[in-house]
């Protein structure tokens, strides 16, 4: 009986499993879009599902908490400026599952995970500064003769 079990075993240990999560949220949230097997695509749904909420939000507690995800603060801090410049309008439903077709070797079934509208990276506006013109004064010297 599987009473409160919770989630897709994978075939894999709990660390395994968490870190093929982890690589698979990051080029997710990377390039927008991921085709993977059907299975491995239900699994991280719920993860990315979260994460782009908490980044909607975009609260320091959330980035925190999407930090906890990717140890890496430069990314996280893209993945909040695309997220909430893209999806500013939504609550929920952020993702969906598309049938792709099957793979050669083992005929699994392979599904692409995408956002629904796609991921813009905003640039924030840098005021560039030209430079000074120098002006070069040079002194003449008069000599007097006698």
């Amino acid at each position: 009986m599987r009473h409160r079990i919770l989630g897709r075993q994978l075939n894999r240990t709990a660390k395994l499993r968490w870190s093929l999560f982890r690589s698979q949220l990051r080029s997710l949230f990377t390039y927008g879009f991921i085709n993977t097997t059907q299975a491995k695509a239900k699994s991280i749904l719920n993860n990315a599902e979260k994460i782009t909420g908490l980044a909607l939000k975009g609260g320091l507690n959330d980035i925190k908490e999407i930090n906890k995800t990717f140890d890496d603060d430069k990314f996280v801090a893209q993945i909040v400026a695309k997220i909430q410049s893209s999806l500013a309008g939504r609550t929920s439903n952020f993702l969906k599952i598309q049938k792709v077709g099957f793979r050669q070797g083992d005929n699994a079934l392979i599904s692409k995970l995408s956002f629904y509208k796609e991921l813009v990276a905003t640039k924030p506006e840098v005021k560039v500064e030209e430079p000074k013109k120098k002006t070069i004064t040079k002194k003449i010297s008069v000599k007097k003769t006698k």
